[in-house]
């Protein structure tokens, strides 16, 4: 199962953002290695229940810092988001009405990997451009 380590290439450096990431990346190589080593069904649906969660928190954080910035992506960012939300949402749910295929597993592991880092690398880092031009460095969404 691939797996991900944060490289400097995925620095978008903006602190709150960046921190995100990593936790983003920690729980997906957590549902790695779940899948990998057949830890149980249990195991997966608990990491597919918090990738879930974290990401919906973590993009309504990075929506707000874009929107309150006025950043030129942040209605792409926010498709983008609303698109993959939603395609996550049907894997969970496929997942579940499977009884838990391991096969469903890994696809939603395939699909959660190539957005995770193309997402990043294409309209993370401009949105975190147009943050840093804004504020010198961070932004706190409220």
């Amino acid at each position: 199962m691939q797996k991900f380590e944060w490289t400097p290439e995925l620095t978008v450096g903006v602190p709150m953002i960046d921190t995100q990431h990593k936790e983003l990346i920690y729980a997906f190589n957590d549902f790695s290695a779940a899948i990998e080593n057949g830890t149980g069904a249990s195991a997966i649906k608990k990491l597919l229940t918090f990738l879930k969660y974290f990401t919906e928190w973590h993009f309504e954080q990075e929506e707000s810092c874009a929107n309150k910035h006025k950043c030129a992506i942040a209605d792409t960012n926010h498709q983008a988001h609303a698109k993959f939300l939603n395609i996550f949402s049907e894997l969970q749910t496929a997942y579940r009405d499977s009884g838990a295929s391991e096969d469903i597993a890994r696809q939603a592991h395939a699909q959660l990997a190539d957005w995770l880092v193309n997402h990043i690398m294409t309209i993370d880092t401009q949105i975190a451009k147009c943050i840093r031009h804004a504020t010198g460095v961070s932004c706190s969404p409220s």
